[in-house]
């Protein structure tokens, strides 16, 4: 377990309430080889000055501010690049309004990386609030071993999502944008998971059932109906793309595809 190295990917949204306890739950992880690389965009809130507060000092944390809104997507591919990840890394990604369940969170993780020798893991989460049957809900089940057509498949790579870096190095960067050559703003998790899970296979893919984390769903955002409208248009976007090939072993690249 010792050769797994973690790096944390955390995008906040106007986040001020929560990024605190985001970062402690990450600062309090038994399994310490990590980094993280937090990215605020301008919201109007406090997440950034709490950002740094929450990070005290820890030198594995860093804090990048935007000075624009870029949204989740071009944020996470400029943190990982950010990261200096090398391709045997583990990128795990995190909302800075979410945190890890408990302190065993990424050692979870790791442990199931040495015994499945997977490139990709997913799993399940708690809400902080009681669904219809007065309990949590977040436990998602696993995809059926065998499946290979993952766009049409009911989706069920939920967080928390990692993957090994090289893995994303695959991936191609106009498969990451919409019809307008810009990176999506929503469904940046479908859109990253899906070709992942088509390059690994179920046999490549571990599926973690215990919850490791827990999903805010106490943070209230403004609404926007662009917002909605383009997840809808992502929906039909990511049917319309060629499903990536099967990689039947380890394909490192000299260069990530996603250039950003």
């Amino acid at each position: 377990m010792n050769t797994i190295r973690f790096k944390i990917i955390i995008n906040c949204g106007p986040c001020q309430g929560f990024i605190g306890k985001c970062l402690a739950s990450v600062k309090a992880q038994s399994f310490t080889n990590w980094e993280a690389c937090v990215t605020v965009g301008p919201w109007g809130d406090d997440t950034y000055v709490r950002a740094p507060r929450g990070a005290a000092g820890d030198p594995r944390i860093s804090v990048k501010q935007n000075q624009t809104r870029r949204y989740s997507m071009c944020n996470l591919i400029h943190a990982i690049r950010r990261s200096n990840a090398e391709p045997e890394d583990v990128i795990v990604t995190l909302d800075g309004d979410d945190w890890f369940a408990d302190n065993d969170a990424l050692r979870i993780i790791a442990a199931a990386y040495e015994e499945f020798d997977c490139w990709i893991t997913y799993g399940s989460w708690l809400s902080n609030v009681a669904g219809p049957s007065g309990r949590p809900n977040g436990c998602w089940p696993a995809y059926p071993e065998g499946t290979a057509d993952f766009r049409r498949h009911r989706f069920l790579g939920t967080a928390v999502r990692t993957w090994k870096r090289w893995l994303w190095d695959h991936l191609q960067d106009s498969d990451l944008r919409n019809d307008s050559g810009n990176y999506v703003r929503v469904s940046e998790d479908q859109m990253v998971m899906i070709p992942l899970l088509e390059m690994c296979g179920t046999s490549k893919a571990k599926h973690i059932a215990a919850p490791i984390m827990i999903y805010n769903k106490l943070a209230k955002y403004p609404v926007d109906d662009t917002i909605t409208d383009e997840g809808l248009r992502n929906g039909y976007l990511i049917d319309s793309k060629l499903p990536y090939p099967r990689l039947q072993t380890r394909i490192y690249r000299t260069k990530d595809a996603v250039t950003g």
